[in-house]
């Protein structure tokens, strides 16, 4: 067997990479199994030439029972992936739900805000009467 090089690694959304992630997340597939998942090219000759590729770079590995499984490169590459997504955790606050502006369900406004119900004031103090002919614009 030929010498597998550790560093290679393909490109997401490549067929190897998504025949990979089907194997990681529901387990080893036959190849025609693969063949539905990924694209691996439209005649059968490309698409043997693809998958023979794939397990040339040590990505995929050929099973005794002709099913396919990811090599350890790819299952350590995919663990690192599932844990990245799952986090450690929220870190700080967690954010309340954002809901958009409701009047009703606002709380009230305080009573000094709202305007008395039985109208103005009726009984007006002299001293907060200007005298005739002032104004505060100038002429």
């Amino acid at each position: 067997m030929a010498k597998v090089n550790s560093n290679i690694r393909p490109r997401v959304g490549t067929a190897a990479d998504l025949a990979g992630q089907h194997i990681h997340k529901h387990g080893p597939a036959t190849a025609s199994e693969l063949f539905i998942v990924a694209n691996f090219g439209p005649k059968p000759s490309e698409k043997a030439l693809g998958l023979r590729r794939a397990t040339a770079t040590g990505w995929l590995v050929e099973l005794e029972d002709g099913k396919f499984g990811i090599g350890a490169i790819a299952r350590k590459h995919y663990d690192e992936m599932d844990a990245a997504e799952k986090g450690s955790g929220p870190v700080g606050q967690i954010a309340a739900a954002r809901t958009p502006t409701d009047v009703f369900a606002r709380p009230a406004l305080s009573k000094k805000y709202i305007p008395n119900p039985r109208g103005s004031r009726l009984d007006i103090p002299d001293w907060s009467i200007r005298a005739g002919g002032t104004n505060f614009h100038k002429a």
